[in-house]
């Protein structure tokens, strides 16, 4: 049960409300979060495509509140993200070469990054205080809920 919530609370520093700042459109989503909201159209060919994804969202913008666009423009861009990350040692690791290859604006890959950064401090500071917890695996299971 412990770990549960532990794994819920880690779940929670992909940043459970969309945020962003207005001046340069930067959102910061929780993949959970926006695999468990289902979108009314399918966004298979844009996740898999090459289309260009930009996302630009209000300040203080929550998850909730999201036009199903913006939802599957999220969705999609971290489909494409995160089919470039892996967990190893309990870390996540992000292997993007060439960030223009995602076909997704900087500010939303940097924002994907901040994420997995913030996760793997959260996942090392819950280690260090001796209530170690288990990173979830990013796979194909994992990421085809977010084509729905």
């Amino acid at each position: 049960m412990k770990k549960k919530l532990i794994l819920a609370m880690v779940l929670a520093i992909f940043a459970v409300a969309c945020n962003s700042k207005k001046e340069n459109g930067v959102p910061v989503v929780n993949l959970e979060a926006l695999s468990a909201i289902p979108l009314d159209h399918s966004i298979d060919a844009l996740a898999k495509g090459t289309e260009f994804i930009d996302v630009t969202l209000p300040p203080n913008a929550r998850i909730d509140e999201l036009s199903q666009k913006e939802l599957g423009l999220l969705k999609a861009a971290a489909y494409r993200f995160y089919h470039h990350v892996s967990l190893a040692d309990n870390q996540y690791k992000v292997d993007i070469k060439d960030p223009k290859s995602l076909y997704i604006s900087d500010q939303v890959v940097k924002a994907y990054e901040q994420a997995i950064v913030n996760t793997n401090h959260f996942a090392d500071s819950m280690a260090k205080a001796g209530q170690a917890i288990q990173l979830p695996a990013v796979n194909e299971e994992y990421l085809n809920k977010l084509l729905k």
